[in-house]
């Protein structure tokens, strides 16, 4: 349905470079609102992070998103991380000891700011944690802390695919309009994208002078 939405969206601002190709060289600007990248976001749940931890081992997944608001660069929400399969690797006197442990529940609020790499089309996320609760079989707040140091401002990133390019035919040509991410600023409310248009264009075969 977000996809469907963008599309649309997006098929909509790009008309007026049909009907006047003068503006082509023109930037686009996309306008996602909050409740369309809260529906997102819950359409990627449950979502498994990639612990590279040399202190925690495990399953280890953010189950539920909830509370989402955007204000400029930055995201806040309530996220629940769950647990599993949890192991504590330290070292003694030069071996390295394996604590398992049990699996834990942990929700709390995170502010998140945003920059986007263009060259990389990559959107990066960087959490800051705070209001920390857990629950679970293992009572040992360690536990949660070692889980949270694993997003607390690490920045994650999220790769934009390439958008699909739009195709129209009319008067015996087929027009191309690609566009490319250059910009996503997160502003109140809102997403904001900036695409630029590429258009392209070429007479049909049949309509050829022969």
């Amino acid at each position: 349905m977000t996809r469907t939405l963008h599309t649309l969206c997006l098929t909509l601002l790009l008309l007026p470079l049909l009907l006047h190709p003068a503006t082509a060289a023109e930037n686009i600007t996309l306008d996602l609102p909050e409740s369309v990248i809260a529906e997102a976001i819950t359409a990627m749940l449950p979502y498994r992070v990639d612990a590279h931890s040399k202190s925690i081992q495990g399953d280890i997944t953010v189950v539920n998103i909830s509370q989402l608001a955007i204000t400029r660069q930055h995201f806040s929400c309530r996220l629940q991380l769950a647990g599993n399969n949890l192991a504590f690797l330290t070292e003694i006197a030069g071996h390295e000891i394996k604590l398992k442990v049990s699996s834990v529940e942990i929700n709390f609020k995170a502010n998140a700011a945003v920059r986007f790499d263009a060259a990389k089309q990559t959107l990066y996320i960087k959490p800051v944690v705070e209001n920390i609760t857990s629950s679970g079989d293992s009572k040992n707040g360690e536990i949660g802390q070692a889980l949270i140091a694993l997003l607390n401002g690490r920045e994650f990133p999220v790769s934009l695919q390439k958008i699909d390019p739009l195709i129209a035919k009319a008067g015996g040509k087929t027009v191309t309009i690609m566009t490319r991410v250059t910009d996503i600023q997160a502003k109140k409310d809102l997403l904001q994208l900036t695409l630029v248009p590429s258009i392209t264009s070429k007479t049909d075969k049949k309509h050829k002078t022969k």
